[in-house]
C-alpha cells in the first residue's frame, strides 16, 4: 500500500487525497477524535470505526453526552449510565462513515490544491485543501476541507472542515488514529 501512495503522490493533489482515503478503507480500523463548533455549542467527539459495519460513537455537547454502538442488526445507546439495546436499526445514523459514502463525497470535490508540507504530532505530512459539496439523507452540505496526509503511510492524520448545511455553519477539527487492535463489540 505504501508504494501505491508514493505513485499517487506524483499524480496530482486530487489523486493524492483519493489514494489516502483508499488507504484508510484498506486499513479498515481507525478512531477519529475531534471538536466541532456550531451555533455557539462545542461538541467533543470520538468515533471508532471497524469496517464494514461496526461503529462506536461518543459525543459530548456542552456537557450532554450521547454514546452509541452500532453493530450488524443491533444498536445500543448509553442512557443514565446504563447501556440499552434499541428496538430500531440506527445504521442510517452512520451512513456518512461508510466507504461508499466517502467515495461519493469525493465526487463533489473541487478547487483541490496542495499546500506547504507540515507535521502532525511529529509525523511529516502533505497538506491539501479542497471544497466539497455532498447530499446525504436529503441534506446538502458545502465545506472547505484541509487534510494532512502522513508521508510515510499515506493515511490521513488530521482534517479541518469549515462547513455549512441547512444555513448553519460549523467548524470541525479531527485527528485520525489507526490501530490494528481496535475492536467493537456489544456493550455489557
Amino acid at each position: 500500500m505504501l508504494f501505491g501512495f508514493a505513485a499517487a503522490a506524483f499524480a496530482g493533489p486530487k489523486e493524492d487525497i483519493l489514494a489516502a482515503h483508499e488507504a484508510m478503507v484498506a486499513k479498515g480500523k481507525f478512531r477519529m477524535v475531534g471538536v466541532s463548533q456550531s451555533k455557539g455549542s462545542t461538541t467533543r467527539m470520538e468515533t471508532t470505526v471497524v469496517w464494514p459495519d461496526r461503529y462506536a460513537m461518543r459525543a459530548d455537547t456542552d456537557g450532554t453526552v450521547m454514546e452509541y454502538v452500532i453493530l450488524p442488526g443491533s444498536t445500543y445507546m448509553k442512557q443514565g449510565g446504563q447501556w440499552m439495546k434499541l428496538p430500531m436499526d440506527m445504521s442510517r445514523m452512520i451512513e456518512s462513515l461508510t466507504p461508499a459514502a466517502m467515495r461519493k463525497a469525493h465526487e463533489g470535490m473541487t478547487n483541490v490544491e496542495q499546500l506547504a508540507d507540515d507535521t502532525v504530532d511529529g509525523r511529516d505530512a502533505k497538506v491539501y485543501r479542497y471544497d466539497s459539496r455532498v447530499t446525504m439523507m436529503g441534506i446538502t452540505a458545502g465545506s472547505t476541507v484541509t487534510l494532512w496526509i502522513d508521508t510515510d503511510t499515506g493515511l490521513p492524520l488530521k482534517q479541518e472542515v469549515d462547513g455549512e448545511a441547512m444555513r448553519t455553519k460549523s467548524r470541525t477539527v479531527q485527528t485520525y488514529l489507526f490501530d490494528d487492535g481496535i475492536e467493537i463489540s456489544a456493550p455489557r
